[in-house]
């Protein structure tokens, strides 16, 4: 089942259109990835920097606390904001290595990937563990 859908619905073409549009666009970022590896300047000033990685730690601490909301209630739901996180866990450590100065920062910064890359790997393992064990319950009527 995807989406929620009986297997016989995963061959209406609305599904099959949604699929190729997934499709394309994934070989249409290849080229857009290299135009902008050629193209945009090595480096640049942003406004709003430290609005831009406080904002992006404070949505982790929120995918973190939902997760863990939902993983103590046993509820399923609990492996979206896992698999969220971790996405923005491992795009954090990806700019926090990619932005980061030489010498001393650049050190921090991999010392502070190999903590994100954890966190990460945690909420993988939460969500595996989630769909690998039939102990886990359903959603509660009342748990909403």
């Amino acid at each position: 089942m995807l989406l929620g859908m009986a297997s016989g619905e995963a061959t209406k073409p609305a599904f099959r259109w949604l699929v190729r549009l997934i499709a394309v666009s994934a070989a249409v970022l290849v080229p857009w990835a290299a135009y902008l590896a050629l193209s945009l300047p090595a480096s640049v000033s942003a406004r709003h920097w430290p609005v831009a990685w406080a904002g992006l730690d404070a949505v982790m601490a929120v995918g973190l606390a939902a997760t863990a909301w939902l993983a103590v209630r046993r509820d399923r739901r609990m492996t979206f904001p896992a698999v969220s996180t971790a996405t923005l866990f491992l795009v954090d450590a990806w700019f926090d290595v990619c932005t980061a100065p030489a010498g001393r920062p650049l050190a921090m910064a991999l010392a502070d990937m190999a903590v994100e890359v954890a966190e990460a790997a945690g909420c993988l393992a939460l969500t595996a563990a989630v769909w690998c064990t039939p102990a886990w319950a359903e959603p509660r009527a009342g748990a909403r």
